[in-house]
């Protein structure tokens, strides 16, 4: 295509074959800003650690510093959606350079990870009816670090099944992170909230990390990336989710990871 110079017109040409759909994609997110804007929501009730509700305040972005949990949060989440979005971006390209396999062939693979995810999601919720959130996550945090281990030093059909089945283990980690993040912080739940979501730029940093160290190495050594990334989320769930009282009397016994209830 090239010698032919057809080839610009080709990438012009895949180019417009999204243009539509996105304009469909922006034009539903307009609307669908313009009705939140315009509906007005309930208060939201916030239950307080003497078993009290209360209507929180507007909250204050100083007052968040007081919450070390939730600021570890923000940095798991971060460091999680640069996992996640680093393992899928580069997953086709994995499965190309170490079994080389055709690319369509590497897509069905990809298209398998998201069902994987899928199904850790439900079967992980059914879990946690016996396992607190913070250590299911803990535990499948050391689970990935393992897998991704496995596919760094094995590239191959063992590496790519161990990085396929991390998308089961990685799906409690979003909801989970989120959930611990936010318990405790009263009045400031909805201001931390919309910190916690604003950190899955992660994905938009930690993605062109990979594609330096792939530039530089392999596709393989590039997945030490999201590995990081599983580490610092395995960490949080052991240790940097309890939540620790600012005010008041502290608790007898050690700080616990905590879910605060929304009514």
């Amino acid at each position: 295509m090239q010698a032919a110079h057809t080839y610009a017109g080709y990438l012009r040409a895949e180019t417009l074959r999204v243009v539509t759909p996105y304009l469909v994609l922006g034009a539903a997110a307009l609307l669908l800003a313009v009705v939140v804007g315009r509906v007005t929501f309930p208060p939201v009730a916030v239950e307080s650690r003497m078993g009290t509700l209360r209507v929180p305040g507007k909250g204050g972005f100083r007052d968040l510093l007081d919450h070390p949990h939730f600021l570890l949060a923000v940095v798991a989440q971060f460091m999680y959606v640069g996992a996640q979005v680093g393992t899928w971006s580069c997953f086709i390209q994995y499965v190309q350079d170490s079994v080389h396999a055709p690319e369509k062939t590497a897509g069905y693979f990809l298209t398998g990870t998201l069902a994987s995810f899928g199904v850790g999601r439900m079967v992980s919720s059914l879990l946690m009816r016996w396992i607190s959130p913070a250590r299911l996550m803990g535990v499948y945090g050391l689970v990935n670090i393992a897998l991704l281990a496995v596919g760094v030093a094995m590239p191959g059909w063992t590496g790519l099944w161990a990085i396929f089945l991390s998308s089961f283990f990685m799906s409690v980690m979003y909801p989970t992170i989120f959930a611990l993040g936010v318990g405790g912080l009263g009045e400031n739940t909805k201001i931390g909230a919309s910190l916690i979501v604003m950190s899955i730029i992660g994905g938009a940093v930690l993605t062109p990390v990979m594609g330096i160290v792939l530039q530089a190495a392999s596709i393989a050594v590039a997945y030490l990336v999201p590995l990081a990334g599983y580490i610092f989320v395995a960490m949080y769930a052991f240790w940097g989710c309890r939540v620790k009282p600012v005010h008041g009397p502290v608790a007898a016994g050690k700080p616990q990871c905590a879910v605060e209830e929304l009514g």
